[in-house]
Protein backbone atom coordinates (compact mmCIF):
# COMPACT_ATOMS: atom_id res chain seq x y z
CA UNK A 1 0.00 0.00 0.00
CA UNK A 2 1.36 3.34 -0.96
CA UNK A 3 0.46 5.92 1.81
CA UNK A 4 0.60 9.40 1.19
CA UNK A 5 4.03 9.95 2.26
CA UNK A 6 5.55 7.44 0.42
CA UNK A 7 4.36 9.45 -2.46
CA UNK A 8 5.35 12.68 -1.40
CA UNK A 9 8.90 11.48 -0.94
CA UNK A 10 8.90 9.56 -4.00
CA UNK A 11 7.94 13.07 -5.95
CA UNK A 12 10.40 14.96 -3.73
CA UNK A 13 13.25 12.55 -4.53
CA UNK A 14 12.06 13.11 -8.42
CA UNK A 15 12.03 16.55 -8.32
CA UNK A 16 15.69 16.91 -6.77
CA UNK A 17 17.23 14.15 -9.02
CA UNK A 18 15.30 16.39 -12.07
CA UNK A 19 17.03 19.66 -10.61
CA UNK A 20 20.49 17.78 -10.42
CA UNK A 21 20.45 16.61 -14.12
CA UNK A 22 19.49 20.25 -15.02
CA UNK A 23 21.86 21.55 -12.86
CA UNK A 24 24.65 19.00 -14.13
CA UNK A 25 23.23 19.83 -18.27
CA UNK A 26 23.78 23.84 -17.13
CA UNK A 27 27.49 22.88 -16.22
CA UNK A 28 27.87 21.08 -18.99
CA UNK A 29 26.58 23.69 -21.15
CA UNK A 30 28.92 26.05 -19.31
CA UNK A 31 31.58 24.45 -19.52
CA UNK A 32 31.56 23.64 -22.77
CA UNK A 33 31.39 27.55 -23.92
CA UNK A 34 34.19 27.54 -21.86
CA UNK A 35 36.49 25.60 -23.76
CA UNK A 36 39.80 27.60 -25.42
CA UNK A 37 41.91 26.67 -27.52
CA UNK A 38 44.93 28.63 -27.98
CA UNK A 39 47.32 28.18 -31.04
CA UNK A 40 50.68 29.71 -30.59
CA UNK A 41 54.69 29.72 -32.27
CA UNK A 42 57.36 28.07 -30.02
CA UNK A 43 59.99 30.01 -28.47
CA UNK A 44 63.08 28.52 -31.26
CA UNK A 45 62.98 31.72 -33.46
CA UNK A 46 61.67 34.81 -31.24
CA UNK A 47 61.83 33.99 -27.83
CA UNK A 48 58.77 36.47 -27.11
CA UNK A 49 56.08 33.33 -27.35
CA UNK A 50 57.21 31.75 -24.75
CA UNK A 51 56.06 34.74 -22.36
CA UNK A 52 52.86 35.38 -24.25
CA UNK A 53 52.26 31.51 -23.18
CA UNK A 54 53.13 32.32 -19.29
CA UNK A 55 50.78 34.87 -20.02
CA UNK A 56 47.98 33.64 -21.67
CA UNK A 57 48.28 30.75 -19.12
CA UNK A 58 47.50 32.94 -15.95
CA UNK A 59 44.46 35.42 -18.11
CA UNK A 60 42.76 32.21 -18.84
CA UNK A 61 42.97 30.85 -15.86
CA UNK A 62 41.76 33.67 -13.66
CA UNK A 63 38.58 33.30 -16.54
CA UNK A 64 38.28 29.82 -15.66
CA UNK A 65 38.50 28.65 -18.53
CA UNK A 66 39.18 25.39 -20.24
CA UNK A 67 41.80 25.95 -21.98
CA UNK A 68 44.25 23.64 -24.23
CA UNK A 69 47.52 25.36 -25.62
CA UNK A 70 48.68 23.97 -28.88
CA UNK A 71 52.40 25.11 -29.54
CA UNK A 72 54.04 24.70 -33.51
CA UNK A 73 57.38 25.59 -35.07
CA UNK A 74 57.52 29.31 -36.78
CA UNK A 75 58.36 27.11 -39.55
CA UNK A 76 56.92 26.11 -43.25
CA UNK A 77 56.21 22.11 -41.71
CA UNK A 78 55.55 24.43 -38.64
CA UNK A 79 52.43 26.33 -40.70
CA UNK A 80 51.01 23.34 -41.87
CA UNK A 81 51.14 21.58 -38.45
CA UNK A 82 49.30 24.83 -37.04
CA UNK A 83 46.58 24.06 -39.43
CA UNK A 84 46.45 20.34 -38.18
CA UNK A 85 46.34 21.61 -34.38
CA UNK A 86 43.35 23.82 -35.15
CA UNK A 87 41.57 20.60 -37.14
CA UNK A 88 41.89 19.17 -33.99
CA UNK A 89 40.69 21.99 -32.05
CA UNK A 90 37.80 22.46 -33.63
CA UNK A 91 36.82 18.69 -33.61
CA UNK A 92 38.03 18.23 -30.01
CA UNK A 93 34.97 21.08 -29.22
CA UNK A 94 36.42 24.30 -28.91
CA UNK A 95 34.48 27.44 -29.10
CA UNK A 96 37.03 29.92 -28.84
CA UNK A 97 40.01 30.02 -30.78
CA UNK A 98 43.06 32.38 -29.86
CA UNK A 99 45.49 32.52 -32.59
CA UNK A 100 48.79 33.04 -33.46
CA UNK A 101 49.10 32.49 -37.13
CA UNK A 102 52.48 30.75 -38.36
CA UNK A 103 51.32 31.59 -41.65
CA UNK A 104 47.82 33.55 -41.95
CA UNK A 105 47.40 32.11 -45.75
CA UNK A 106 47.70 28.26 -44.78
CA UNK A 107 45.04 29.08 -42.27
CA UNK A 108 43.25 30.57 -44.84
CA UNK A 109 43.25 27.77 -47.40
CA UNK A 110 42.62 25.14 -45.12
CA UNK A 111 38.98 26.97 -45.10
CA UNK A 112 38.55 25.39 -41.07
CA UNK A 113 37.58 29.03 -39.42
CA UNK A 114 34.55 28.66 -42.32
CA UNK A 115 33.23 24.94 -41.20
CA UNK A 116 32.59 25.96 -38.02
CA UNK A 117 30.62 29.33 -38.02
CA UNK A 118 29.67 29.07 -33.94
CA UNK A 119 33.12 29.28 -33.26
CA UNK A 120 34.68 32.84 -32.12
CA UNK A 121 38.12 33.50 -33.33
CA UNK A 122 40.86 36.22 -31.69
CA UNK A 123 43.61 37.18 -33.04
CA UNK A 124 46.45 37.40 -30.70
CA UNK A 125 49.24 39.58 -32.21
CA UNK A 126 49.09 38.80 -35.73
CA UNK A 127 45.93 39.92 -37.64
CA UNK A 128 44.48 37.02 -40.05
CA UNK A 129 44.21 39.02 -43.50
CA UNK A 130 41.05 38.57 -45.64
CA UNK A 131 39.17 36.41 -43.19
CA UNK A 132 35.65 36.95 -41.98
CA UNK A 133 35.73 34.67 -39.12
CA UNK A 134 37.77 36.63 -37.00
CA UNK A 135 35.89 38.16 -34.17
CA UNK A 136 38.33 40.27 -33.00
CA UNK A 137 42.24 41.30 -32.61
CA UNK A 138 44.62 41.75 -29.96
CA UNK A 139 47.63 43.44 -30.78
CA UNK A 140 49.87 46.32 -31.00
CA UNK A 141 49.19 49.15 -33.70
CA UNK A 142 52.24 47.76 -36.18
CA UNK A 143 51.61 50.76 -38.45
CA UNK A 144 52.66 53.09 -35.52
CA UNK A 145 55.55 50.92 -34.41
CA UNK A 146 57.35 51.28 -38.07
CA UNK A 147 56.19 55.34 -37.68
CA UNK A 148 58.14 55.23 -34.15
CA UNK A 149 61.15 53.41 -35.37
CA UNK A 150 61.05 55.80 -38.89
CA UNK A 151 60.43 58.66 -36.20
CA UNK A 152 63.85 57.60 -34.33
CA UNK A 153 65.52 57.63 -37.30
CA UNK A 154 64.60 60.46 -38.54
CA UNK A 155 65.25 62.45 -35.25
CA UNK A 156 68.93 60.95 -35.78
CA UNK A 157 69.46 62.45 -39.18
CA UNK A 158 67.93 66.25 -38.54
CA UNK A 159 70.36 66.08 -35.33
CA UNK A 160 73.43 64.83 -37.46
CA UNK A 161 73.31 68.13 -39.58
CA UNK A 162 74.13 65.48 -42.47
CA UNK A 163 72.76 66.74 -46.00
CA UNK A 164 72.31 62.86 -46.81
CA UNK A 165 72.81 60.01 -45.15
CA UNK A 166 72.27 56.33 -46.40
CA UNK A 167 69.43 53.82 -45.08
CA UNK A 168 68.51 49.54 -45.66
CA UNK A 169 65.59 48.10 -44.70
CA UNK A 170 65.43 44.52 -42.84
CA UNK A 171 61.80 42.79 -42.66
CA UNK A 172 59.92 40.00 -42.43
CA UNK A 173 58.32 37.41 -44.14
CA UNK A 174 55.24 37.56 -46.33
CA UNK A 175 53.61 35.06 -44.02
CA UNK A 176 52.91 37.50 -40.92
CA UNK A 177 51.05 40.16 -42.17
CA UNK A 178 52.41 42.53 -39.51
CA UNK A 179 56.03 42.62 -41.29
CA UNK A 180 54.39 44.55 -44.54
CA UNK A 181 52.23 46.70 -41.74
CA UNK A 182 55.34 47.94 -40.07
CA UNK A 183 57.28 48.68 -43.49
CA UNK A 184 54.53 50.51 -44.57
CA UNK A 185 53.82 52.53 -41.22
CA UNK A 186 57.81 53.59 -41.25
CA UNK A 187 57.89 54.47 -45.36
CA UNK A 188 54.61 57.00 -44.76
CA UNK A 189 57.57 58.96 -42.82
CA UNK A 190 60.52 57.99 -44.92
CA UNK A 191 59.51 58.10 -48.35
CA UNK A 192 59.84 61.59 -49.17
CA UNK A 193 63.22 61.51 -47.97
CA UNK A 194 63.92 59.23 -49.87
CA UNK A 195 62.45 60.52 -53.01
CA UNK A 196 64.71 63.89 -52.28
CA UNK A 197 67.86 62.17 -52.32
CA UNK A 198 68.31 63.21 -48.16
CA UNK A 199 68.09 59.22 -47.24
CA UNK A 200 70.11 57.19 -50.01
CA UNK A 201 68.92 53.62 -50.63
CA UNK A 202 72.43 52.10 -52.03
CA UNK A 203 71.50 48.60 -52.31
CA UNK A 204 68.46 50.13 -54.47
CA UNK A 205 66.15 48.02 -52.34
CA UNK A 206 63.12 50.13 -51.51
CA UNK A 207 59.74 48.06 -51.80
CA UNK A 208 58.40 45.64 -49.45
CA UNK A 209 58.72 42.75 -51.84
CA UNK A 210 63.26 43.97 -52.33
CA UNK A 211 63.29 43.96 -48.52
CA UNK A 212 61.36 41.36 -47.06
CA UNK A 213 63.38 38.50 -45.27
CA UNK A 214 62.46 34.51 -46.05
CA UNK A 215 61.68 34.39 -41.97
CA UNK A 216 62.40 35.95 -38.38
CA UNK A 217 64.93 33.84 -37.80
CA UNK A 218 68.34 35.92 -37.16
CA UNK A 219 69.98 33.95 -39.04
CA UNK A 220 67.35 35.30 -42.27
CA UNK A 221 68.06 39.09 -41.13
CA UNK A 222 72.56 38.15 -41.27
CA UNK A 223 71.67 37.01 -45.00
CA UNK A 224 69.59 40.03 -45.83
CA UNK A 225 72.47 42.34 -44.03
CA UNK A 226 75.55 40.78 -45.70
CA UNK A 227 73.19 41.52 -49.38
CA UNK A 228 72.87 44.51 -48.51
CA UNK A 229 76.38 45.05 -48.21
CA UNK A 230 77.29 44.27 -51.10
CA UNK A 231 76.12 47.39 -52.52
CA UNK A 232 78.55 49.26 -50.52
CA UNK A 233 82.60 49.30 -50.59
CA UNK A 234 85.21 47.42 -48.13
CA UNK A 235 84.12 49.03 -44.56
CA UNK A 236 81.82 50.78 -45.25
CA UNK A 237 78.18 50.18 -43.82
CA UNK A 238 74.72 51.96 -44.31
CA UNK A 239 74.46 54.70 -41.79
CA UNK A 240 70.88 53.79 -40.47
CA UNK A 241 69.25 50.24 -40.29
CA UNK A 242 65.22 49.87 -40.13
CA UNK A 243 65.53 46.43 -38.89
CA UNK A 244 61.53 45.39 -37.94
CA UNK A 245 62.51 43.34 -35.26
CA UNK A 246 65.48 42.04 -32.57
CA UNK A 247 66.05 39.09 -34.61
CA UNK A 248 66.89 40.92 -37.56
CA UNK A 249 68.84 43.63 -36.26
CA UNK A 250 71.04 40.85 -34.13
CA UNK A 251 71.34 39.15 -38.20
CA UNK A 252 72.81 42.74 -38.90
CA UNK A 253 74.97 43.22 -36.38
CA UNK A 254 76.51 39.75 -37.39
CA UNK A 255 77.37 40.61 -40.72
CA UNK A 256 78.35 43.97 -39.90
CA UNK A 257 80.75 42.07 -37.60
CA UNK A 258 81.90 39.42 -40.23
CA UNK A 259 82.67 42.35 -42.75
CA UNK A 260 85.10 43.85 -39.86
CA UNK A 261 82.56 46.61 -39.18
CA UNK A 262 82.91 47.52 -35.09
CA UNK A 263 81.49 50.74 -35.15
CA UNK A 264 77.68 50.06 -36.03
CA UNK A 265 75.09 52.14 -37.63
CA UNK A 266 71.89 53.62 -36.16
CA UNK A 267 69.45 50.13 -35.81
CA UNK A 268 66.08 49.81 -34.95
CA UNK A 269 63.95 46.31 -33.52
CA UNK A 270 61.40 45.52 -31.64
CA UNK A 271 60.15 43.10 -28.79
CA UNK A 272 62.79 44.58 -25.79
CA UNK A 273 64.80 40.87 -26.06
CA UNK A 274 67.33 40.61 -23.74
CA UNK A 275 69.56 40.03 -26.54
CA UNK A 276 68.40 43.36 -27.73
CA UNK A 277 68.71 45.39 -24.11
CA UNK A 278 72.25 43.26 -24.22
CA UNK A 279 73.03 45.44 -27.81
CA UNK A 280 71.71 48.52 -26.65
CA UNK A 281 73.98 48.38 -23.48
CA UNK A 282 77.06 47.64 -25.64
CA UNK A 283 76.15 50.22 -28.08
CA UNK A 284 75.56 48.07 -31.21
CA UNK A 285 71.43 48.62 -31.65
CA UNK A 286 70.44 51.88 -30.82
CA UNK A 287 66.90 51.63 -29.80
CA UNK A 288 63.76 48.62 -29.38
CA UNK A 289 59.64 48.75 -28.82
CA UNK A 290 58.31 47.36 -26.09
CA UNK A 291 55.15 45.52 -27.19
CA UNK A 292 53.67 45.19 -23.21
CA UNK A 293 52.82 41.20 -23.39
CA UNK A 294 51.18 41.09 -19.94
CA UNK A 295 48.68 43.96 -21.12
CA UNK A 296 47.92 42.34 -24.87
CA UNK A 297 47.16 38.86 -23.19
CA UNK A 298 45.10 40.50 -20.49
CA UNK A 299 43.45 42.65 -23.38
CA UNK A 300 43.02 38.88 -25.32
CA UNK A 301 41.17 37.13 -22.30
CA UNK A 302 38.77 40.27 -21.89
CA UNK A 303 37.81 39.41 -25.63
CA UNK A 304 37.14 36.01 -24.84
CA UNK A 305 35.44 36.34 -21.53
CA UNK A 306 33.14 39.11 -23.16
CA UNK A 307 32.16 36.76 -25.61
CA UNK A 308 31.57 33.98 -23.36
CA UNK A 309 29.29 35.98 -21.44
CA UNK A 310 27.74 37.94 -24.30
CA UNK A 311 29.02 41.17 -23.08
CA UNK A 312 29.80 44.18 -25.09
CA UNK A 313 33.70 44.78 -25.67
CA UNK A 314 34.51 48.57 -25.95
CA UNK A 315 36.70 49.78 -28.80
CA UNK A 316 36.87 52.57 -30.97
CA UNK A 317 39.40 50.95 -33.63
CA UNK A 318 39.47 48.49 -36.45
CA UNK A 319 41.79 46.66 -38.64
CA UNK A 320 40.06 45.89 -42.24
CA UNK A 321 36.49 46.25 -40.34
CA UNK A 322 37.52 44.03 -37.03
CA UNK A 323 37.21 45.18 -33.78
CA UNK A 324 41.26 45.30 -32.45
CA UNK A 325 42.21 46.02 -28.85
CA UNK A 326 45.84 48.00 -28.63
CA UNK A 327 47.99 47.00 -26.27
CA UNK A 328 51.14 49.82 -25.25
CA UNK A 329 54.23 50.39 -26.69
CA UNK A 330 57.11 51.70 -25.39
CA UNK A 331 60.18 53.23 -27.33
CA UNK A 332 63.72 51.82 -25.21
CA UNK A 333 67.09 53.31 -25.97
CA UNK A 334 69.91 52.58 -23.58
CA UNK A 335 68.72 55.36 -20.90
CA UNK A 336 65.70 53.11 -20.42
CA UNK A 337 67.64 50.50 -18.86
Amino acid sequence: MITKNMKKNFFGKALILAATALMALACTKDNTQKKVAVLLPDANTIDRWATDKANLETVMGKYGFQTTFYIAPETAAGAEKQVEQLREALRAGAKYIVLTAIDYQKINESGLLEQYPDVKVVCHDRFVLDNSRIAYISSTDTKEIGRMQAMFLLNHFHSSGAATMTIEFLEGPETDINAKDYFEGAMELLKKYIDNNQLVVKSGKKTYAQVKADSWDTADGRKAMQDRLTSYGLGERPDMILAAIDNLAQGAIEALEEAGITDMPVITGQDNTAMAQSNIKHGKQAMTIDKNLQDMAYNTGLIVNNLVSHSPIQTSQSISGIPVLYSKITLMTVDSY
